[in-house]
């Protein structure tokens, strides 16, 4: 038997219709029901009201998915390496704005002492005057990826260009595909995160010993073939998977329990069987999983 999806907004309406739950998607990985979380027929239903939503938002341009930055490629890059664990975002900004205005992301031969001396001035952050406490280290890795950021070639798409960014010092597939988003948009690359990963895992589309660390390629092949399958873009995935998570942290933490509970041997503490109840009714730790990995 067949689900629908049918949603109402201000401005639009939008009616689809899913498989049978019992469908497999991929394989492994069955639709699941749409009241029934962490399925992807509840993240499909999740992603259609985003963008009925993104609609009746004023504010917002109407589209699904993100636009590019209009930085270069160098600047790109340069605002990732200035940010980080450690740096909250408006120090890192202001960095980025001091670099820039320098000249740093368009003249080749910026060296890394000239760059630490930029770095090491008091920034003016929020009315107030800031050390960059990472100065010296900042310094080192833009000075290292710089010469071959100023003569970067031709891409034919995003992963191209993510494989070439790998090849640079210091910077992992996790620091490329953001990159490349931020700097693209492109939808050839997945942002993957532990929650994406733990979805992942509950549904059957990842195996319980990968990790975004150890198998990032491996994990964003799947999860493409997941949202080609599911005919979403990879950007609107993430964002409801992100979204439900910020929201609630009790139910990122049911996800972690859950698959403790049913790793091989464990003794399950939460329930596995599905629940024609609604979610929304029930607190996070009576939510019912289709899946089990």
């Amino acid at each position: 038997m067949t689900q629908i999806v049918a949603l109402v907004s201000r401005h639009a309406s939008l009616q689809r219709e899913l498989p049978d739950p019992h469908h497999l998607l991929l394989t492994g990985v069955r639709w699941g029901a749409l009241e029934e979380f962490p399925t992807p027929a509840y993240w499909m239903q999740q992603a259609l009201r985003r963008r009925l939503d993104r609609l009746d938002s004023p504010d917002r341009p109407h589209a699904a998915w993100p636009t590019a930055s209009g930085r270069t490629l160098a600047e790109e890059v340069g605002a990732s390496l200035l940010g980080g664990p450690g740096i909250p975002a408006a120090v890192g900004l202001a960095a980025f704005a001091r670099i820039r205005e320098r000249g740093a992301f368009v003249q080749p031969g910026v060296c890394e002492r000239t760059l630490g001396a930029w770095l090491g001035e008091p920034l003016e952050v929020e009315g107030k005057s800031l050390a960059f406490r990472f100065a010296a280290q900042k310094a080192r890795h833009l000075a290292a990826v710089m010469p071959a950021l100023l003569s970067a070639p031709d891409f034919e798409g995003g992963q191209d260009v993510r494989n070439w960014l790998m090849a640079l010092p210091g910077v992992g597939p996790k620091t490329a595909s953001a990159i490349v988003r931020g700097w693209s948009a492109s939808e050839e690359i997945a942002l993957l995160d532990v929650h994406l990963l733990r979805v992942g895992q509950v549904i059957g589309l990842f195996s319980r010993k990968l990790t975004v660390e150890r198998h990032y390629l491996e994990a964003e092949a799947r999860l493409l073939k997941l949202c080609a399958a599911m005919a979403l873009r990879a950007s609107e995935l993430e964002a409801v998977v992100a979204s439900e998570m910020s929201r609630s942290p009790a139910t990122a933490r049911f996800l972690v329990d859950h698959l403790k509970a049913t790793e091989p041997g464990a003794k399950p503490s939460v329930p596995a069987a599905a629940s024609t109840k609604s979610r929304s009714t029930r607190e996070p730790e009576q939510i019912a999983l289709v899946f089990t990995a």
